[in-house]
């Protein structure tokens, strides 16, 4: 049994997973101000809730993991870079990998849920940010360093800052942080799926088209690069009404005509589960003797 936790920026899931299955687990609010201290803080006290016992924990974050060993850049969450597994170790009171929350997610519906008999696929995970992971032949595609799937930083003509400290990103047009801003702006409160069902007011139209835009274009250079079988689109905005079909719409004048209509663009169906089961796939590649 291990304990795997996945760390986002408005939500913290921890849960128990053997054989495939999650015994128990329970999410909470990320606690304030996110940084590691509070979150291991609040992990050490949902694991004994659950109890963990001594089960090592993986913890997916919202960042690139280099080698599984540190983190390389976490844009949306303060004070977490550079931060090393042993360090998250002595907070969390237990041995602990890190991991990148979208190559667990990626694994995890592969494993039971939307990409279920895929061989060649992409995960894009909708929320906070823009993450993602790339599966070519069954396995996980992890680069030189395992910075690999960064949809959210797939740079775009246009200049404006990231919060990673690029410029032009994805992830700076399409996200729930930039999104809900630009509803401040213009005297719209609320969270991203109120905003989401005013998207045609004047004042809104623009920066959802143009994230919406930003977003297609990204799976646009997949599909030329990977041809993949499907994109696999999860996280907190996955679900709001209409989008997947809006993403289609905007890919097609994009796409070069021989690859139209695109890859099938699916839902992500094992929600908070997904990232869990995934973290038991990479202990297991680590640890196969358990």
């Amino acid at each position: 049994m291990i304990a795997a936790a996945d760390l986002g920026g408005h939500t913290l899931t921890v849960g128990l997973v053997e054989s495939g299955r999650v015994l128990r687990k329970k999410t909470v609010p990320t606690p304030p101000p996110r940084t590691p201290s509070a979150v291991c803080a609040a992990l050490a006290a949902l694991l004994a809730e659950l109890e963990a016992g001594d089960a090592p924990l993986v913890m997916g974050v919202p960042g690139m993991v280099l080698d599984g060993r540190s983190i390389g850049c976490c844009p949306n969450l303060n004070g977490w870079d550079g931060l090393t597994d042993y360090a998250l170790g002595e907070l969390t009171g237990r041995e602990t990998s890190l991991a990148n929350d979208c190559d667990c997610a990626a694994l995890g519906e592969m494993r039971g849920g939307a990409a279920r008999g895929l061989k060649d696929f992409v995960f894009c995970a909708l929320g906070t940010g823009v993450g993602g992971a790339v599966i070519v032949g069954g396995r996980l595609v992890r680069g030189r360093l395992g910075r690999t799937g960064e949809i959210g930083h797939f740079p775009l003509l246009e200049d404006r800052g990231c919060g990673c400290g690029g410029r032009g990103h994805v992830e700076s047009f399409f996200s729930a942080d930039v999104l809900e801003r630009a509803g401040e702006k213009y005297g719209y409160g609320g969270d991203m799926r109120t905003l989401w069902e005013q998207r045609e007011n004047a004042w809104l139209a623009r920066p959802f088209a143009e994230g919406l835009r930003a977003l297609a274009c990204a799976f646009t250079t997949l599909t030329h690069l990977l041809d993949p079988e499907a994109i696999v689109v999860g996280g907190g905005l996955s679900h709001l009404d209409g989008l997947l079909d809006d993403l289609r719409d905007y890919m097609q004048p994009l796409l070069s005509p021989v690859y139209r209509p695109g890859p099938e663009i699916r839902l992500a169906l094992l929600g908070e589960d997904a990232p869990l089961l995934g973290a038991e796939v990479l202990w297991a590649e680590v640890h196969p003797n358990g």
